[in-house]
């Protein structure tokens, strides 16, 4: 139950005693997560040399075979327009 909400004492009153009790504790530290590798560990020298473009990036998937299409013209195109009619 709640002190404040029973009568017991003031909000003031509470948060000040709350206050007093956690100064004595040590601060809590949370895991901030993985945290940067030494300089030692990103400074030293490289000696890999890839030799191909596979190597470095893989092999490129195969592509499908691209059919081939008609030739569009313009009069193929606009054909199927002129049986259209225009309502006016």
């Amino acid at each position: 139950m709640d002190p404040v909400t029973l009568g017991l004492c003031s909000q003031i009153d509470l948060d000040f005693e709350v206050q007093r009790s956690a100064k004595d504790r040590p601060a809590v530290v949370e895991d901030q997560g993985p945290t940067l590798i030494p300089a030692e560990e990103t400074t030293q020298p490289f000696y890999y040399q890839p030799t191909s473009h596979e190597e470095v990036f893989g092999s490129s998937p195969k592509k499908a075979p691209v059919e081939e299409e008609d030739e569009i013209d313009v009069d193929s195109v606009f054909s199927k327009l002129k049986d259209f009619k225009t309502k006016e």
